[in-house]
């Protein structure tokens, strides 16, 4: 289609319409004027030259290498050919028009050798269809008054007498100043052999203008360019191509091979935006100027296409749809694209440099920027402008580097495509750079695909359905692609959306770093990038792949109507994070998963997860990690969180080694991973997983799942196969208040919350948890709290009590004050468990729920220290009753004021207490205790095959009434092989009483030692079970050595002098023998059938009686002459004592009463 815009130019350029208006019927001849005198130019008519019959031209003024001419009238017919004779020796050739009319260049204009050929007229020069330039030099035209000559003097046309004409050597074309009057109009072909300038007040340019030089062509006022269907116009320069004007107005789209075309620099220069509505190919750089030398502007209603070989710069773009390719850079301030092409140039799909993604490329259907900087290819597919046959497809410039750097992008609903990966140049590096991009549009908003070599950067970018700032939408948010061998870097602050009735999807791949820059300290901005649906569509999904990545703002597809949430997806070698929110957010329908693969990940002050606040019941999406190393420090998060009406989502971290640690004293946010249902919402919380080699909690680091509105919480399930370690505590403050945070793993039912706790597993190699750090799992309301399970495969440790205001160490299911739902159950499986220091584990209730229980298996239980054990108690003023604690260990050892107890001081009930085990030892104050303050004692049961034994001031109790009121004594059942105890230690089997009954206590042993019954308590080790003002209980003692009736054994008051005992010092091998067969040792009962004796503790003998001054390895002779000596009758043990360190020895009674122990020197055999 025609688009010449006719009234439009006649209306504006008054002189180019009054030069086009010259009627060329009544030709003036070439009439040469007398301001030479006898040097006047000579016209020659209907001389053959060049193959016709020409004008010939000679005569003027030689000076030097200058000839002069001038004349009144000079104009070329139609069909005419006028030549200038070329003297030898003659470079340039200057003539001018003294005359009042234009000159009409209808035919052939040409020279007679190779001289420059300059033509000069104020009224206007006029090239006509058919006009022709035969110049093999250059050739100037100018409505110029005057040539400026090298030595300061004008050869013009207002005073063609002075000054003399001297010898002057004249500058090709005009630099420094401009004609203020005439035109110049061409629509015929022109070509030169080398420059070409075409310098006016006006330039009305058609046709073909051709310099195997340069070609210039400058106009003060106007410069217009048209072509039509059938009549290209086409300007092409061997070399440099400058186009300047006070405008500049050019549309050559009506035929394909209309443009501007250069083998080097293109300019186009103007003191106001260049109407550019073309096609440009420059073999160097393509430039826009303004007068002043600065950036210019470029306006175009069609479709410009730019090739360069070179760099391209200009300050500002408007229009229809733009394509740049350039082998260089392009630096370009701001483009704003109006709208579609009306014809479709460039039709082409390109595939980026990842190989996968495919961009298509139609400026006619969809406003499009398509740049393509640093590449080799200028020709791509579905480009009609063709320079065939007029200069050579650029091929190779000046490029300096490969990078794109553009200010601000606007394309409503539009394409930006912005690459330097396009067929690249391989020898160029090349970075992109655009601060802002707008393809915002209310019917849908336009893509963004940049696809870089080098770094990307870019602060903002909108490709929203609609108005993004005050939230209204009528279409979806188109997609952004950053594709980046290099960095991706997006500067503080920055804005990058993607909103609409269905949100775009964002995806950030870089082969280096994708960087989001933290904000400094103390600022108030924030950075974003996010994808949100704000009706009933789909946001779209969030992808970032790199081997680096740092994030410092927010990163999150989000949903702000009933729609679906996309997911984010983070593919990294290592995360880092300083103050980032990568988060999935929801006011409406679902959240996506956040997906996040990543060999490193670290978190400072940081929240990656996903969150519903929906109305409509919305579900918070999964949060999944896959890492060798996760570090969250500095109340950095991993969490799901409700805060509507709504689930949280699970969250799933397989990890190598996980590293949570510190608080934001400021607020008390810890670090740690979270699933929570917050106050007012209604919805489960999501369940947290984690499988690792180690975890490590520091200074109030915590895993939680917790309730505050209506719902369950979520369950903990922790799998560390090595090692978990869980330490300390800090003071931080919370609304203006200093309060304690612990390390932890916690669920918790918090206070005015509707739901049950959830269930806490934890299994690993190794725990540790120290340095008031515990696991809990409590409530502070109606539901129930969760359980806790914990299986250790090698070893379990809680130690230390830091003291008030913190807690101590341990592991605590509790109903906390204002509950009344149930504790749950704490089982603890491990090889070894140790409580220390003040360490507890604890099954508490504070109200009127009921305590949980404790459960322990294990291979050995030690438990050492004040205020350090196994407690299931109630506090003053619950009324909830007691849990029950069952131990089921072969070895328990309690020290140091340790305990186990299931003490009572509210009004419910003492829990029970249950212990299996070989051997079980209460040393130093130790207490296991079923005590209460009002209440029924409770119970303790005690299922000990081997041994029992108490030692300085410990104590074993079921006393009810501490505080002076009722409740009878707890029972307390005591199955053991021995019982041991010292008398004057101290230590009591107490089920007393206050006003109630006092307990009854049982104890089925082999032997009691060190213990005595008594109707009350004593300075002694005793049992009782007696009632201050009620009636006292009963002692049962089952002991086969002893008469029931008759008490207990007492040990011996004095050890025995063992000097005239039986000597049993010798050795078997000195002649003596004592053999047993059968089962390996001496049974409790031999003459116990062999069922029963099989079931009975076997007694050995591990003792050496070798003595010390007779090895048992004796030689041969010694063993021949220990032979001959008389055998010494073995006595069989018959008892046993405790010596002085407390242990157990097997001892034999002779038959004089003697008793012999371990360690006595029994005289030689031979004595």
């Amino acid at each position: 289609m025609v688009r010449y815009q006719w009234m439009g130019i006649f209306a504006t350029c008054g002189a180019i319409a009054y030069t086009l208006s010259l009627t060329t019927t009544a030709l003036a001849q070439i009439i040469p004027d007398n301001s030479l005198g006898a040097e006047g130019s000579i016209v020659t008519p209907n001389v053959p030259l060049q193959g016709g019959l020409s004008d010939r031209i000679d005569g003027g003024a030689i000076r030097g290498n200058n000839l002069f001419h001038s004349f009144q009238d000079f104009n070329v017919g139609n069909l005419q050919r006028v030549y200038f004779a070329n003297p030898t020796g003659i470079e340039n050739i200057l003539g001018r028009v003294t005359g009042n009319r234009a000159s009409q260049i209808l035919g052939t204009l040409g020279v007679l050798g190779s001289a420059n050929l300059y033509l000069i007229n104020p009224n206007g020069i006029i090239f006509g269809q058919n006009a022709r330039l035969d110049i093999s030099g250059s050739f100037f035209a100018s409505t110029a008054r005057n040539l400026v000559l090298e030595n300061g003097y004008q050869f013009g046309t207002d005073n063609p007498g002075a000054p003399p004409l001297l010898t002057v050597n004249v500058r090709p074309g005009l630099g420094d100043w401009l004609p203020d009057s005439g035109a110049i109009a061409n629509s015929g072909n022109l070509s030169v052999g080398k420059n070409l300038t075409l310098v006016s007040n006006n330039l009305d340019l058609q046709g073909q203008l051709q310099a195997g030089g340069n070609l210039t062509l400058q106009a003060a006022n106007h410069l217009r360019v048209r072509d039509s269907i059938s009549n290209p116009f086409i300007a092409a320069a061997g070399q440099q191509l400058l186009v300047q004007g006070n405008k500049i107005d050019i549309f050559a789209l009506n035929h394909p091979s209309s443009g501007f075309f250069s083998g080097q620099n293109m300019t186009f220069r103007s003191a106001n935006p260049i109407g550019g509505n073309a096609h440009f190919y420059s073999g160097g750089n393509f430039t826009l100027e303004n007068i002043n030398g600065n950036r210019g502007d470029l306006s175009s209603t069609d479709d410009p296409i730019i090739r360069a070989s070179g760099d391209v710069s200009f300050n500002s773009y408007t229009g229809a749809s733009l394509h740049i390719f350039a082998g260089g850079s392009v630096n370009i301030d701001s483009i704003e694209i109006t709208g579609t092409e009306p014809n479709n140039f460039i039709n082409e799909t390109v595939t980026l440099s990842d190989g996968v993604t495919r961009v298509a490329i139609n400026g006619n259907l969809e406003p499009t920027v398509d740049i393509r900087a640093g590449t080799t290819n200028f020709n791509p597919t579905g480009i009609t402008g063709n320079g065939t046959g007029f200069s050579p497809t650029p091929t190779s410039g000046t490029a300096t580097s490969a990078d794109i750097n553009i200010n601000r992008i606007i394309a409503p609903g539009g394409l930006v495509f912005l690459t330097n990966q396009y067929q690249p140049n391989p020898a160029l590096s090349g970075n992109i750079s655009v601060n802002s991009i707008q393809t915002a549009n209310l019917i849908g908003g336009g893509d963004v695909v940049i696809d870089s070599r080098g770094r990307i950067t870019s602060r903002n970018m909108d490709v929203s359905g609609g108005n993004s700032v005050d939230l209204t939408f009528n279409g979806r948010g188109g997609d952004i692609t950053l594709i980046s061998t290099s960095d991706i870097f997006i500067p503080y602050p920055s804005r990058i959306v993607s909103y609409g009735l269905g949100g775009g999807n964002i995806t950030l791949k870089s082969n280096s770093a994708i960087i989001q820059e933290p904000p400094p300290s103390g600022s108030s901005d924030s950075s974003l990038l996010e994808s949100a649906v704000f009706n009933s569509g789909t946001a779209g999904d969030v992808t970032l792949e790199a081997p680096s990545m740092l994030f410092g703002g927010f990163i999150q597809s989000s949903i702000y109507g009933s729609g679906q949430g996309g997911k984010l997806i983070i593919t990294a070698n290592s995360l880092s994070t300083d103050q980032g929110f990568l988060l999935n957010y929801s006011e409406g329908g679902n959240t996506g998963p956040v997906i996040v693969n990543a060999q490193e990940i670290s978190l400072n002050n940081s929240v990656l997860g996903t969150e519903t606040d929906s109305s409509s019941g919305g579900n918070a999406g999964d949060v999944e990690i896959n890492t060798n190393t996760l570090v969250a420090t500095n109340g950095a998060q991993v969490s799901s969180i409700t805060t509507g009406i709504g689930n949280a989502g699970n969250v799933t971290v397989n990890a190598d080694a996980i590293t949570l640690t510190g608080v934001i004293e400021d607020g008390g946010i810890f670090s740690g991973i979270t699933s929570n249902v917050q106050r007012n919402a209604q919805g489960n919380g999501g369940t947290i997983k984690l499988q690792t080699r180690t975890l490590s909690m520091q200074d109030g680091a915590q895993i939680r799942t917790s309730i505050r509105g209506r719902g369950n919480a979520g369950n903990i399930e922790i799998r560390a196969e090595e090692s978990i370690a869980i330490a300390g505590s800090v003071l931080a403050t919370v609304s203006g208040r200093i309060v304690p945070i612990p390390s932890a793993i916690l669920s918790e039912v918090r206070p005015g919350a509707e739901g049950e706790g959830g269930v806490i597993e934890v299994a690993t190699r190794r725990l540790s948890v120290s340095n008031g750090a515990f696991i809990s799992a409590s409530t502070q309301s109606r539901g129930n709290a969760g359980s806790i399970t914990i299986n250790v495969s090698e070893s379990a440790s809680f130690d230390g009590n830091p003291g008030a205001p913190f807690f101590p160490s341990g592991a605590y299911v509790g109903t906390l004050v204002g509950a009344s739902g149930k504790g749950g159950t704490l089982t603890i499986n491990t090889p070894s468990l140790s409580v220390t220091n003040g360490a507890q584990l604890e099954a508490l209730t504070e109200s009127v729920g009921d305590a949980g229980n404790i459960i322990i298996n294990a291979r050995e239980v030690s438990l050492r220290g004040a205020n350090t054990g196994l407690f299931s108690n109630t506090t003053p003023g619950s009324t909830g009753n007691g849990g029950n604690i069952s131990i089921r260990s072969p070895q328990i050892e309690i020290r140091d004021s340790a305990a186990i107890s299931v003490d009572s001081k509210g009004s419910g009930s003492g829990g029970n207490i249950a212990a299996q085990a070989n051997r079980l030892t209460l040393e130093n104050s130790a207490a296991i205790s079923g005590q209460t303050a009002s209440t029924d004692g409770g119970n303790i049961t005690l299922a000990l095959p081997d041994l029992l034994v108490l030692r300085r001031g410990s104590f074993i109790s079921t006393t009810a009434g501490n505080a002076g009121a009722g409740g009878n004594g707890g029972n307390i059942r005591i199955d053991t092989g021995f019982l041991v105890a010292f008398a004057q230690e101290n230590t009591d089997i107490t089920a007393n009483a206050f006003l109630g009954r006092g307990g009854n206590v049982a104890i089925n042993a082999t032997s009691i030692f060190g213990l005595a019954f008594q109707p009350q308590l004593t300075p002694l080790s005793d049992i009782t079970a007696s009632s201050q003002f009620g009636v006292s209980g009963t002692v049962s003692l089952n002991t086969p050595e002893v008469d029931p009736g008759s008490g207990l054994l007492p040990l011996p008051a004095q050890v025995s002098d063992p000097s005239d005992q039986v000597i049993v010092g010798c050795a078997a091998a000195q002649g003596n023998s004592f053999t047993i067969t059968g089962r390996g040792g001496l049974p409790e009962n031999p003459t116990a059938p062999i069922t029963v004796a099989r079931s009975q503790t076997v007694w050995r003998d591990l003792r050496d009686f070798s003595s010390a001054n007779e090895p048992a390895n004796t030689s041969s002779q010694d063993r021949r002459s220990s032979i001959s000596q008389p055998r010494v009758q073995i006595v069989e043990a018959t008892g046993w004592e405790v010596n002085e360190k407390g242990q157990v020895e097997l001892v034999s009674r002779l038959p004089n009463g003697t008793t012999v122990r371990p360690g006595y020197q029994f005289p030689h055999c031979n004595d």
